[in-house]
């Protein structure tokens, strides 16, 4: 019996043809994408109030926060699954997701305090993408 499985040597052949920049970059976004599944399981333990003291209930914030707080808990996950699964469409999510959360730090910043974190590492890992996505197309031209 041979233990040759059809899937994995596709996948594996896929793996070697990418160049040395797009492997980083495959790498990079399934690093992404677990950062963005586990952002989104710490949203809803803000939502559901796991964790939560008294003075920092998810019903005594502001508005805005809660706005912030409940898009973050859907689109993370959603974009991070994508990232994960390598679709076309997650990466625009993704950047989606973190424009709007920039946004709303910026318009509400009373509240926000718990995301204001997770605002800076997801700009810092946006201007990553792009270091990493510029070195791969460079890469891509060159060959």
């Amino acid at each position: 019996m041979s233990h040759y499985d059809p899937i994995d040597a596709s996948a594996r052949a896929q793996w070697e043809s990418l160049t040395p920049w797009r492997r980083r970059l495959f790498l990079f976004l399934r690093g992404v994408a677990a950062f963005l599944l586990i952002e989104g399981v710490i949203h809803w333990a803000v939502i559901l109030g796991i964790g939560d003291g008294p003075d920092s209930r998810f019903e005594a914030m502001p508005m805005a926060a809660q706005a912030a707080i409940i898009w973050a808990a859907i689109v993370d996950p959603i974009a991070g699954v994508g990232l994960w699964l390598r679709a076309g469409w997650a990466v625009v999510l993704w950047l989606i997701a973190t424009l709007a959360q920039v946004v709303l730090g910026a318009w509400a910043p009373a509240g926000m305090t718990r995301l204001l974190l997770f605002t800076l590492v997801e700009l810092a890992l946006v201007v990553a993408y792009a270091v990493l996505s510029i070195r791969a197309a460079r890469e891509s031209d060159q060959d």
